[in-house]
């Protein structure tokens, strides 16, 4: 019986052991299924080819720590997949929408565009055309599941393999699928509409203004005349199921150019192992060279990912307060961080006890503004005022403090002609307890030009534990406040450019908020997170407020009384940890302890009964579609692809977790403590260093996280480039003690990393 006769898991464990014949079988009757899932991903025929031909060298050298053999396909399926992303992050791209999969900046060529062909060879109907021109209107991730889905309509993959493939359960698989499915019957009503010998004049000036390229924003505008349009809402009604479209479309044959590319890259890949000359001729095929190739591989080591260069912050002797502190004298490269460090007229108590007594970073609000420059705030030591120093746009000093009258600095916008500041004062309504008011302070030119009360009477704010976000027209303000009988939840207030209320947010939203996310829309509601210690989780509550049905739960916590280790900041500022990407997108990161079980509970309408997984933190991450829908719902199985965890240890705590924009990717950071002991949520230890995670929009890591040599004390901003900022303070931060006064700096470091 000759290898490819055998049964397919057999194949692999030969190949796995080195057997020479097996490795080719896996190549050759592989490599179409790759060939076409990439090409359905990419478009762009060089890009296709190389992703290809580097999804199988991984594979063959990577063969020997297979697992388990019958997963073999999903499993070169997801190495596919991770070469796609790694294309787009070293190539700094994006999918083009210009062409049928990615034929960028110019006209498809049928012969080296992967839709030209697949038109040409599968000698497409009239609907298959529509189709493929369909699948330009489609997200990003919904292209990435149609790749997949299109090879199980063919009957080259099964269910479960698409959804072992995509790193899910087969229930959550369908569930984007049908999602998928959605998007493309509605893409495909679009070009039918388009199309149309005689077009709807209604749909003729919905497209005014349209430049012709395919995305979301404009879907969404032509799907709302759709849905009002008796004429073009039945546009679609005639169209055959696309999953007979796909169940008749096979495979792509493997172009001989490729071919011919593998067995040049056998020539050149370095002397391979032993192979006889007259079995390579007697083989007779490219793909055999293919594996010599390969073969090269296997006991090679993979290239190390480049480290993070920490460059040494510059030497400063302490300036006043108006003079520049030194400019970093490395040359930034990609991974780079360079560091500068700016001197304070007064000192800053840079560490907050939180609701448990244990100390973390103050909140340090640092934006940049339109034109580059950028400002940065924080409290100083005694309580009463609010610094907020100048930057230029090489993030030195530029200038002297404007010092506000304020207990907190939550929050900050920076503008070309100064900055709104969140803050809290006293409460001009007095109230039971003593707290304060919450105020958005807008500062022009060096001085205020309004103050905007945004609590009254019967709430006021004893810590806003909030964030502040700008539109462009709006400031939106969301942070805790305290009712007359002591209860705690929160209040989301918009104003205007000119401070006036605008409608659109509520009284009382999250009930006992122990941490809030914020993120500018371009229309209300803004996005917005709460972390709810009554009803144990994480809330995904643009513009409902109070979680109840409606609200999408992100993540089961296990809550009691604060005690949820302040997810995402907490007492002293919440630290903004929801990144928006362009395409309308979301990235969430916290600090969890997950769970082992989480339960309805009887005695709460949506409340749950959780049980923690471990008693230290790990660092957590969801992805959202928008500003009110997760990526994955929300089950209660601890293993949910809802939610991925880019740490899972029990014996490291990972605390000060935040989140931000590197170039087209998110970057994550946390720092790790050695754990010397847990209890009621929070832990105590040693710190041993800040690390940083590179994610992909979905949140998928990119290469591996590497520790950073420097801290994290402020927001993460990204700049114009590409690159991340972030302020700090460059001392050892203290995680064994809890209760203690805060210590005190006289100067706050600027970091920058390059994309």
């Amino acid at each position: 019986m000759t290898t490819t006769e055998q049964n397919p898991t057999d194949v692999v464990v030969a190949a796995r052991s080195g057997d020479r014949k097996a490795i080719s079988a896996l190549v050759t009757d592989h490599l179409p299924l790759v060939y076409n899932f990439v090409g359905r991903m990419l478009g762009r025929h060089a890009d296709v080819d190389d992703v290809v031909q580097e999804t199988m060298l991984r594979a063959v050298r990577d063969l020997p720590a297979l697992r388990e053999p019958a997963r073999f396909r999903p499993w070169l399926l997801a190495i596919a997949r991770h070469q796609v992303t790694e294309r787009h992050r070293s190539r700094h791209t994006v999918v083009s929408r210009t062409a049928p999969f990615d034929e960028e900046s110019q006209e498809p060529d049928p012969a080296t565009d992967f839709a030209g062909v697949t038109v040409l060879r599968l000698d497409m109907s009239a609907q298959r055309r529509q189709t493929a021109e369909a699948t330009l209107w489609l997200d990003d991730d919904h292209r990435e599941t149609l790749a997949l889905w299109w090879l199980e309509a063919a009957g080259t993959l099964t269910r479960a393999e698409v959804a072992e493939s995509m790193g899910l359960s087969v229930a959550h698989a369908g569930v984007r699928i049908q999602r998928m499915r959605e998007q493309l019957e509605l893409a495909r009503t679009i070009v039918v509409a388009r199309a149309a010998p005689v077009r709807c004049p209604g749909l003729t000036a919905a497209l005014a203004g349209w430049d012709d390229v395919p995305g979301a924003l404009w879907r969404k505008r032509i799907a709302r005349h759709l849905r009002e349009c008796d004429v073009c809402g039945t546009a679609g009604k005639a169209l055959i199921p696309t999953e007979r479209l796909l169940a008749s479309a096979g495979l792509i044959a493997v172009p001989i150019d490729l071919k011919s590319r593998i067995a040049a890259l056998g020539k050149t890949s370095g002397t391979p192992v032993s192979l006889s000359a007259g079995k390579l001729v007697a083989a007779g095929s490219a793909v055999v060279t293919l594996v010599v190739a390969l073969l090269v591989f296997i006991d090679r080591d993979p290239q190390p990912a480049p480290p993070l260069v920490a460059a040494a912050p510059p030497s400063v002797t302490a300036p006043a307060a108006t003079a520049p502190a030194p400019s970093p004298s490395v040359t930034p490269k990609s991974g780079t961080i360079t560091t500068t460090t700016i001197s304070l007229p007064v000192p800053f108590a840079y560490r907050i006890p939180g609701y448990s007594g244990k100390q973390h970073s103050r909140r340090t609000p640092f934006a940049i503004a339109p034109n580059g420059t950028a400002w940065l705030a924080w409290l100083a030591a005694d309580g009463t005022t609010v610094h907020v120093t100048p930057l230029g746009k090489d993030l030195k000093r530029r200038g002297d403090d404007v010092v506000v009258p304020g207990r907190e600095a939550s929050g900050l916008v920076a503008h070309d002609d100064g900055f709104a500041l969140l803050t809290r004062r006293a409460d001009p309504n007095g109230n039971t307890f003593g707290d304060s008011g919450a105020y958005l302070i807008r500062y022009r030119d060096g001085r205020q030009a309004w103050a905007s009360l945004l609590t009254d009477a019967g709430t006021s704010t004893p810590m806003l534990v909030g964030d502040l976000a700008w539109n462009g027209t709006v400031y939106g303000a969301y942070f805790a406040v305290r009712d007359e009988s002591g209860h705690f939840g929160d209040r989301l207030a918009y104003r205007s450019a000119a401070g006036r209320p605008v409608a659109g947010g509520w009284d009382w939203g999250c009930s006992h908020n122990t941490g809030i996310a914020l993120a500018a829309e371009k229309r209300l509601p803004f996005a917005s997170v709460c972390a709810n210690d009554w009803k144990d989780g994480l809330f995904l509550n643009t513009g409902i407020g109070f979680p109840r049905p409606g609200a999408a739960r992100l993540a089961h916590a296990e809550c009691v009384a604060g005690y949820c280790g302040e997810p995402f900041g907490g007492d002293g500022g919440g630290y903004g940890n929801l990144v928006r990407f362009a395409d309308g997108r979301y990235l969430l990161a916290w600090q969890s302890r997950g769970w082992s079980r989480a339960t309805p509970d009887p005695a709460d309408d949506y409340g749950y009964l959780v049980t923690a997984r471990w008693k230290n933190h790990n660092v957590a991450v969801t992805s959202l579609t928008d500003s009110d829908e997760p990526a994955v719902p929300l089950t209660a199985d601890p293993s949910t692809p809802a939610i991925r965890y880019l740490t899972s240890t029990a014996t490291v705590d990972h605390v000060n977790v935040r989140i931000g924009r590197l170039g087209r990717n998110a970057f994550a950071v946390w720092d790790q403590v050695a754990v010397s002991g847990c209890s009621a949520g929070v832990c105590d230890g040693r710190y041993t260093g800040t690390y940083g995670q590179v994610l992909t929009p979905t949140g998928a890591p990119v290469g591996k996280a590497r520790k950073l040599g420097v801290q994290v004390g402020g927001d993460l901003v990204p700049l114009a480039d590409g690159s991340l900022a972030w302020p700090f303070v460059d001392k050892t931060p203290d995680y064994r003690s809890r209760g203690k006064a805060s210590p005190t700096t006289k100067t706050i470091t600027i970091a920058v990393m390059t994309d």
